[in-house]
């Protein structure tokens, strides 16, 4: 059966509406640009939602939260300032610079190995109630894909939380300094050393990781690396497991490409055409030269994600190679507490082939994770077939 796109989004209703009410369209689709807005789970439902083998999600970028090197990525202290929008574009439009890009990524070595490796460092940016400052809620998340059997080990730690910026380090210190925060949206406290390792999932354990990304693993080598014609055929795909309106279909299809195009195992030429696919997507925007949130020196995009209103995604390239570096969610509206152009959250990573098998083949969750595997992913069967 294919899953519903529009019985998610009344999954996703707010509780004190009533589910059985018809719901206008312009309603329907502004819930989902709320829902897609909002910061990313607590660290520990995203541990839970990572390490079951679930069915695919409504949106990649929910899965992935959301995202996932022998170089590993290193966030400290308060990191650099918030890269935004930085001097003038040095490539004139966002569409020639992921076309820049693109000619650059297809020339780099294909890489192999036994293992891909993605290592993603991230956070959510919360005002402090009652403050005047904000924090990064710091969390950093490694998988390893074997392609013999296509399995799966994910490692996901709580790095802590920090002050967001210099500003708010100022501010931070003046209150004391304090290394535990209650941000008042859920249970958790969160501190400034963070609690390390929190879950780590092998394959044949209590659960499952699902894969990064939405494309099916053993797919990869069937998609074309014409840009057109990999959209087409993504579209093929999304339609068969959805029932939704285009613009949803579409929307999907874009999340699928910048999968593609970022922490997916895909060779130089299909990552290339997956760039090339997000090159003529409207509305493409040169942010010029920025810095990531490691302090990488590269060169931005802002893509408008029309599912979410309000939200704009940010991608981040290496200069030299065209590799990405990171990405972003900045707000382009101000309300619900947010204002225009503050950054929502961020994901730097950085990927790798590799003979160095995962350090562990076991299943490690705190809390203990007791929810049996679910059913393998529909696309999977697909992906056999």
């Amino acid at each position: 059966m294919r899953n519903d796109v529009l019985h998610r989004l009344a999954a996703a209703r707010p509780a004190h509406l009533d589910p059985d009410l018809p719901t206008p369209s312009h309603v329907r689709q502004e819930e989902l640009a709320t829902f897609m807005s909002l910061p990313r789970a607590t660290r520990t439902a995203r541990a839970a939602a990572r390490t079951r083998r679930v069915r695919r999600p409504l949106l990649s970028a929910l899965a992935l939260a959301t995202a996932t090197a022998v170089a590993a990525v290193v966030i400290t202290g308060t990191g650099p300032e918030q890269p935004g929008a930085a001097p003038a574009a040095t490539l004139g439009s966002g569409s020639q610079v992921l076309l820049a890009a693109a000619s650059h990524v297809e020339q780099q070595p294909a890489g192999s190995g036994k293992y891909w490796y993605v290592e993603k460092q991230f956070a959510d940016r919360y005002k402090v109630p009652g403050k005047n400052y904000s924090i990064d809620v710091r969390g950093e998340q490694r998988w390893w894909t074997a392609t013999a059997g296509n399995k799966y080990w994910s490692q996901s730690l709580d790095t802590g939380a920090r002050p967001s910026t210099k500003a708010d380090e100022a501010v931070w210190k003046a209150d004391g300094s304090p290394r535990s925060w209650d941000l008042g949206n859920d249970d958790q406290i969160y501190t400034y050393a963070g609690k390390g390792e929190f879950d780590h999932d092998a394959p044949g354990g209590i659960a499952d990781s699902v894969p990064m990304g939405e494309v099916p693993l053993r797919l990869l080598p069937t998609l074309p690396t014409d840009a057109k014609a990999l959209r087409k055929r993504l579209f093929e795909l999304v339609d068969k497991h959805y029932n939704g309106p285009q613009w949803t279909l579409d929307r999907i299809v874009v999340e699928d490409a910048v999968q593609l195009a970022t922490t997916l195992p895909s060779t130089p030429a299909l990552r290339a055409a997956a760039y090339r696919l997000l090159a003529a997507e409207p509305g493409v925007r040169s942010l010029g030269d920025v810095k990531d949130h490691a302090g990488r020196t590269g060169y931005a995009v802002a893509l408008t994600a029309e599912y979410a209103p309000g939200v704009e995604r940010r991608l981040i390239f290496d200069k030299s190679t065209g590799m990405p570096l990171g990405e972003e969610k900045v707000s382009t509206r101000s309300g619900d507490g947010r204002k225009k152009g503050d950054l929502l959250n961020y994901t730097t990573f950085t990927m790798k082939w590799t003979n160095e098998a995962p350090p562990f083949n076991t299943d490690y969750s705190d809390p203990p994770a007791g929810l049996p595997s679910a059913p393998a992913d529909e696309w999977d069967a697909e992906a056999a077939r």
